[in-house]
């Protein structure tokens, strides 16, 4: 195998990762701009990262929902990528609950909560569009094809490889499952960056203490 020292890890994820977080601190913007810097550092970190495990995929899921932006735009990117994300960090989990008592319960819960996540996230990108006349769709339509491709990958990893490949290749459904989610990862590694690029463009980004810039909220003089 090849010899990989932790210093190659280390340097991709050193400038990149850092870089975001690091300008938004000192141009002065607060703590929701340095939540949605945080987010894309974090999965560069989980890329180029020396050992990582699909757990930690999940607090980079925790900073995204407490990153929801309130403009049209915001919104709708910050939707998809919520989407996207935790289909790939839930379904990364999945091989851990290999029992054959669990894969009811561990297939329906993801299911169930992405049903309800995207009509809740359906609603709020069209409420926050319908306040400016804007329509925007909750996801292209690449990415409910990628979110179709998780039933395929479902199929083979539970009743293709047991019935017809086993006991051959048994490490097989766990690489398709790798590969399938580091797909959706760095994809939506590149979201997140287009979102904390998109949100420095606002003239209203919240500052520390809960102040908007561009004059929202504030008190009209007499």
């Amino acid at each position: 195998s090849p010899h990989i020292s932790p210093y190659l890890p280390i340097s991709p994820h050193m400038s990149p990762s850092a870089g975001p977080r690091s300008l938004a601190s000192l141009l002065g913007r607060g703590a929701s701009m340095t939540r949605r810097a945080t987010l894309p550092r974090r999965l560069v970190a989980f890329l180029a990262g020396w050992h990582v495990h699909e757990k930690a995929l999940l607090p980079p899921l925790l900073l995204l929902a407490a990153a929801a932006p309130d403009d049209a735009a915001g919104a709708a990117l910050h939707a998809r990528l919520l989407l996207l994300l935790s289909a790939s960090a839930h379904y990364a989990q999945l091989p851990l609950l290999h029992q054959p008592a669990e894969y009811p319960l561990s297939r329906a819960l993801p299911l169930l909560y992405h049903l309800v996540a995207s009509d809740a996230l359906r609603g709020r990108v069209a409420a926050a569009g319908a306040e400016r006349g804007e329509e925007a769709p909750l996801l292209r339509l690449h990415e409910w094809a990628y979110l179709a491709g998780f039933v395929p990958l479902e199929l083979f990893v539970a009743v293709v490889h047991p019935h017809l490949l086993s006991p051959r290749l048994p490490f097989l459904p766990l690489l398709a499952t790798s590969v399938y989610c580091a797909v959706g990862v760095h994809y939506c590694t590149g979201l997140a960056y287009a979102f904390w690029a998109q949100q420095r463009q606002r003239p209203d980004i919240v500052e520390e203490g809960g102040r908007r810039r561009g004059g929202q909220g504030a008190a009209k003089p007499d």
